[in-house]
Order: structure tokens, then sequence, then C-alpha cells
């Protein structure tokens, strides 16, 4: 009988036991869950270098960095050239052109364009018709003279027939110049005429050879944009 007494309290304290100990495992179990939820928050809230890349300000550009690019893309000068078509005064915006080959820049009024014939020599063509326009040659007068330069300008103009001086009115556009000298060879009945002229201007020579007719009348555009070459 005594036996079995200090059985039962055995077997009650075992119990006791085993039911701490699980309780003590389902409570570190808990404490491991409860944890576990806390550092998955602060492992998703924590941003990715990729996040932080994005979220870098973009850099502005400076004051100067602007001035610069403003400068860079800047229109090109432009001049008011007044002249004389089929009688009427007429006034276009010119902007500056450079050649691709030779020295010289000009200004150069709407409905032409300017490009290289040959090497040495240049072709400004009216958009409208391509059998008008003037050629362009220039030579920097440390290679050669105006004498000779004239002299082949007055060969080319006899060749193409009958010429006449043109007068200093004529040539009225062209200002500040050393030299000039100009000849037209008129084909009544074509309507057509070819100008030839040299020039020399800040230690540049310039020829040119123009070719017009009545119905265009394109000279005296083509000479006031021939009176702005200059050098580079």
């Amino acid at each position: 009988m005594q036996k079995r007494l200090f059985s039962i309290p055995a077997l009650l304290l075992t119990a006791v036991l085993v039911v701490g100990c699980n309780t003590s495992d389902k409570t570190e179990d808990s404490d491991a869950q409860k944890k576990e939820p806390a550092n998955t928050t602060t492992e998703q809230q924590q941003p990715s270098s990729e996040d932080t890349a994005v979220d870098e300000p973009q850099e502005t550009p400076t004051s100067n960095e602007t001035n610069k690019d403003n400068t860079d893309t800047s229109a090109k000068p432009e001049q008011e050239v007044n002249y004389v078509q089929k009688g009427e005064d007429k006034t276009g915006k010119a902007t500056e052109s450079k050649s691709a080959e030779q020295g010289y820049k000009m200004q150069q009024l709407p409905g032409f364009t300017l490009t290289q014939e040959e090497p040495g020599k240049d072709m400004l063509v009216s958009n409208e018709n391509s059998e008008v326009f003037m050629r362009i040659e220039t030579i920097d007068a440390s290679q050669s003279s105006y004498d000779d330069t004239k002299t082949s300008m007055q060969d080319y103009m006899n060749a193409v027939g009958e010429t006449v001086a043109l007068t200093s009115e004529e040539l009225a556009a062209f200002k500040d110049v050393k030299n000039i000298e100009g000849y037209v060879v008129n084909f009544d009945t074509e309507k057509e005429k070819v100008i030839g002229i040299v020039f020399e201007k800040d230690g540049l020579i310039s020829k040119l050879i123009i070719h017009d007719n009545d119905e265009l009348d394109l000279t005296d555009a083509m000479l006031k944009m021939a009176a702005t070459i200059s050098k580079k």
C-alpha cells in the first residue's frame, strides 16, 4: 500500500516535469517566431543598393556649363542685305557661311546654296534656277598678285564675248577694297549676262564669275553677298 502511494506522487512529479519542459520549448519557439518577423521587417525596410542608386539626385549643370551650351548652340550672325531685283527694292536676312576648302566666309541670303565646285572654286547657286550662280575663287595675297588674277579674269571674259567695263556705281557695294575691276558680257537675244569681278581686300584676292538672266535678275543680290567676303 505504501509502495502504491509512493509511486503516485512520483508519477505526478514526472508529469509536471514533462509538461514544464514542453511549455519551455513552446515558449522558446514562440519567442523565436516573434523575433523572426521583427528581423524580417527590418531587412525589408533596409534599402537595397539599387534603390539607393535610383534615389540619388541627378547632377544639375552649373551656370557656367549652361552658358557654354548656349554659346555652342547660338545662332550664326545675321545681317540685313538690301538689293534690287527686277527694279524692286528688297531686304533679306543673310547668315554667315564659310567655305569648306577656301579661307573665306560671307553673308549668304536665303534662296542660295554654297557648294564646292572643284578644289579652289565654290559655287553659290540659286535654288530656283541652277543656271543662275556665282563662282567664287579666293587667293591669299601672299601667294599671288592682284594683276595676275585680274589678267586671268579678263582672259575668261574675253573668251565669253564682248566685254563692257562696270562703272564705279555698279561696284559701289564693295567697300574698303584695295583694288577692284569688273566687266559684263550681255547676251541680249538670250536675255542672259556674265559678269566678272576681281578685287583685293584685307589680304585676300577674290575672283567672281556671275551668270544671271532677266527672268530672275539676281545680279545685285549676288554682288551684295560677294561684297561681304572676308577671311575666316
